[in-house]
């Protein structure tokens, strides 16, 4: 409770702050808002030339792909900003301040910034995942909606683990923001080949995003079971809590191990 209180507080001091600039702030989010809807735009066009992606039709890869947009938006609120800015706060040498916080750095990190430009992401992808679910027949057992919401518990754990490993880089090449950006950037970034099923890819890179960097788990393989899709390594349905687990542990030590042997790069 009391970190949800300081966490408020900070986003309140922080937005204050961006509301100084407010036309800057408000041209923000509508670019973003019209890039996002630029997006599900094309995403329809290529479904109007095409009746099935793979064996899966127009709502299905949209209520595939909302699902995992659910989760990496909110994951992006607490994680993107900070590892994507990591590498400037190092050779800047503002690191230095986190450590002299009474708090964990990346918890620092964390609270003091509010990364509002993913709310027209989150927003669009509510709207889509709800109307690609009324157009979908799916059974809301108390199963499948067990399974569903630990999925995308899981998922956002899996998003924040990998973008805090990416960010974690910097401790060491002082310059990680393209790292970031290939890895957890939905625009361009390999999150992005998980926007539709990843049969379409071939056998090495569904293999990576399924065993290597897990995106195909945060909505591919848990959606694809509970519309019935036959799909490879149907057994990675069940699988994502436990990766997620995995996945938070290896970037939580991972991240400890460059706070240890991090060198200020600051004057």
């Amino acid at each position: 409770m009391n970190l949800l209180k300081m966490y408020k507080h900070f986003v309140i001091i922080y937005m204050k702050g961006k509301l100084a600039y407010h036309f800057a702030l408000i041209f923000e989010l509508i670019a973003n808002t019209i890039q996002i809807g630029i997006y599900f735009a094309g995403f329809m066009v290529i479904f109007h030339n095409f009746d099935t992606i793979a064996g899966w039709n127009c709502y299905e890869v949209l209520f595939m792909f909302t699902t995992s947009w659910l989760a990496y938006s909110f994951s992006c609120f607490f994680f993107w900003s900070p590892m994507k800015d990591m590498g400037e706060l190092i050779r800047s040498g503002k690191f230095d301040l986190y450590l002299t916080r009474p708090i964990k750095p990346l918890l620092y990190m964390v609270l003091s910034q509010f990364q509002y430009t993913f709310i027209p992401r989150l927003v669009l992808s509510i709207v889509f995942w709800l109307y690609s679910m009324s157009k979908l027949s799916i059974a809301w057992t108390p199963k499948v909606i067990a399974l569903y919401g630990i999925n995308l518990i899981s998922a956002f754990v899996i998003f924040s683990a990998i973008t805090i490993f990416t960010g974690t880089i910097s401790f060491w090449t002082v310059k990680s923001e393209e790292i970031v950006s290939l890895l957890t950037n939905n625009n361009y970034g390999l999150k992005n080949y998980t926007d539709y099923p990843i049969t379409i890819y071939g056998k090495g890179v569904q293999r990576i995003l399924s065993f290597v960097i897990p995106y195909a788990l945060t909505g591919y393989y848990p959606v694809a079971y509970i519309l019935g899709k036959d799909v490879p390594y149907t057994s990675l349905s069940h699988i994502s809590p436990l990766v997620a687990v995995i996945a938070a542990t290896i970037s939580y030590i991972f991240w400890n191990y460059g706070l240890r042997h991090y060198g200020s790069a600051g004057s």
